[in-house]
């Protein structure tokens, strides 16, 4: 049985470590981060982003953070939204010449976001040797009780068509999949009503 707990900033070298190696072909990633450097750039990106998710305890793990899940609970949109892609003052190190693509992308993604309240799934990944082993799975049931316990539907966005299937299997549905605007990734916008 796979253990999940919470992360916590002491984590945060495996938490950054899993998050770029299972999430590097994501085409939402790439495209708003751009390819040079990607590898560094997404790992220093990773390292505040789920540095301040981890924070606030918004990181569950399975037990050796070979696999993780950052849930964004229904309260907490704002404050989600301000810790934005980089530090303060960190913007040209990690997104280079990509920034104005890099928001408006985020921000075309965010308009399709309901505004009602509901838990947002920001990211999952399970590092390659180790999937099939039911770490998403369990990260996925464990999270989605959070939602099921709000009474709130839970949404994300994909950029892997095989990952829809998947989702599917938790209940999820293509609200609406189209191209992003200039030439950008073809994402699924997905939702799951609570149980």
């Amino acid at each position: 049985m796979v253990q999940v707990r919470t992360a916590t900033p002491e984590d945060l070298a495996i938490i950054v470590d899993t998050a770029a190696r299972s999430l590097e072909a994501e085409a939402m990633l790439r495209w708003s981060f751009g390819e040079e450097r990607f590898e560094e750039r997404i790992r220093r990106h990773f390292t505040h982003y789920d540095g301040e998710n981890a924070r606030r305890g918004w990181i569950r793990m399975s037990a050796d953070g070979a696999g993780i899940a950052v849930w964004i609970p229904p309260d907490a949109r704002e404050e989600h939204e301000a810790i934005g892609p980089a530090p303060p003052g960190g913007e040209a190190e990690i997104l280079g010449d990509h920034a104005e693509r890099h928001a408006a992308f985020w921000g075309w993604v965010g308009e399709h976001e309901p505004a009602d309240p509901l838990l947002y799934l920001s990211h999952i990944g399970v590092v390659p040797e180790r999937q099939g082993e039911g770490l998403g799975s369990a990260l996925m049931r464990d999270g989605l009780a959070s939602g099921d316990d709000h009474g709130v539907p839970t949404w994300l966005e994909t950029s892997r068509v095989d990952n829809v299937a998947y989702y599917e299997r938790f209940g999820f549905r293509t609200v609406v999949d189209e191209d992003a605007p200039d030439g950008g990734p073809h994402i699924w916008f997905m939702r799951r009503d609570p149980a």
